[in-house]
């Protein structure tokens, strides 16, 4: 796999509106005190490559053995502005949100209330303006960018924010049906093709079978029975008269523009969630534990699920397969962006380590190519300690 497809990812490329963010006031704990020599290595990293890179804000986390043993920010919440990032500032993660919603979606079916083979007819089984070509496409071809869904909306769906509640779903069901009602872009099945539309398809589907919104599905089944306090919906929101969290920003003719603007609340289970990178980075915890057969809010088989690829190596919201060769094994990742933002979200289970990475400029080329420049400084030294932490274990296992 090459750069290429690490980027393809990135399609969210979609306009922004004024956001509305829910759950977004509360306040999280600092997080459990970093092994010091990473701490220092990865503030070193990160501070030189964000300026390297001309970045407006960096950040970074490193979590092995379920410990943080790095974390580091470096830049400024908005460009110009002198008030500088913290470790428990919040980040959007654009399309990392997609296995948010995978994750969501396999607690339904545990619950019964879904299943991978539940269909589109399953759910809207009396809609006649349905086309005949959707009506067999299941969550699985959702979830897997194989259902023939085109990749976005219209403009006019892009520029559309209801307010949270039954003004968002009945606007995010509407514009399901208005995209149902055409011809798939593809055969279903058949083909991969990356799209927000099928992860938004999804979301209504776990709507209309709950009656409970997209956003409250994702507090209940994932942010809450992980602990996650930092976690909400939209760009990450200020305080009333602070500048308390970081802007996004985008490059316009050369110039750099700060932003607390999002793509439209309707494609949320495609990408508007924000968060802090601890509670990021614990999310990719639970998914690595989940890998090992070890996972507390699903079974093993489900997260076995979650991660094995369909076609183009992607899973379920997970990529599966570095970018380019790390030499730790196999590799579980996804990136997102709503091009004021780019984060990254890194599962290497080899060697049992997660890595979170998020800056709040959209330049995304430039972000991408600096995280991974970061990551594969780290494999070395990452995989060394876990090697020695083995051969540790081995030893005291063994009496000696």
């Amino acid at each position: 796999m090459n750069r290429y497809f690490n980027l393809l990812l990135v399609c969210f490329f979609v306009g922004c509106t004024s956001p509305r963010v829910e759950y977004s006031d509360i306040e999280i704990d600092a997080p459990s005190e970093p092994n010091e020599n990473m701490t220092e290595e990865l503030k070193r990293l990160v501070e030189a490559k964000r300026e390297s890179a001309k970045l407006v804000g960096l950040g970074a986390i490193v979590i092995q053995d379920g410990n943080i043993i790095g974390l580091a920010v470096s830049g400024e919440r908005k460009k110009g502005s002198d008030s500088y990032i913290t470790p428990n500032d919040k980040w959007h993660i654009g399309s990392i949100t997609k296995s948010f919603t995978s994750t969501m979606i396999a607690r339904l079916i545990e619950k019964g209330e879904l299943s991978w083979n539940t269909t589109i007819e399953d759910v809207f089984p009396d809609e006649n303006k349905i086309h005949s070509m959707w009506k067999n496409v299941t969550l699985r071809n959702l979830l897997t960018h194989t259902s023939g869904a085109k990749p976005n909306f219209s403009i006019l769906v892009r520029l559309k924010n209801p307010d949270a509640g039954i003004d968002r779903i009945t606007a995010r069901e509407s514009a399901v049906r208005n995209i149902l009602a055409r011809r798939p872009k593809t055969t279903p099945d058949t083909a991969f093709v990356y799209s927000n539309v099928g992860y938004t398809i999804a979301g209504v589907m776990a709507e209309k079978k709950t009656g409970i919104s997209w956003e409250d599905l994702i507090v209940r089944e994932v942010f809450s029975p992980l602990g996650i306090k930092s976690g909400g919906f939209g760009a990450p929101k200020d305080k009333v008269g602070k500048l308390s969290q970081p802007w996004g920003h985008r490059n316009i003719f050369g110039f750099t523009v700060s932003s607390r603007g999002d793509n439209s609340s309707i494609m949320g289970p495609a990408g508007t969630i924000h968060i802090s990178l601890n509670d990021l980075a614990q999310y990719g915890v639970e998914h690595l534990n989940g890998i090992k057969g070890k996972g507390s809010i699903l079974t093993s088989d489900s997260y076995k699920h979650l991660h094995t690829p369909k076609l183009n190596n992607y899973a379920y919201g997970w990529v599966i397969g570095a970018p380019q060769e790390l030499n730790v094994g196999n590799v579980h990742w996804h990136n997102g962006s709503n091009t004021m933002w780019y984060s990254l979200l890194v599962i290497l289970p080899d060697i049992n380590t997660v890595i979170g990475m998020a800056s709040n400029d959209g330049k995304i080329q430039v972000a991408d190519q600096t995280f991974w420049e970061i990551i594969e400084h780290l494999v070395k030294p990452l995989s060394a300690a876990h090697n020695k932490s083995v051969n540790s274990d081995a030893v005291n296992s063994a009496g000696y």
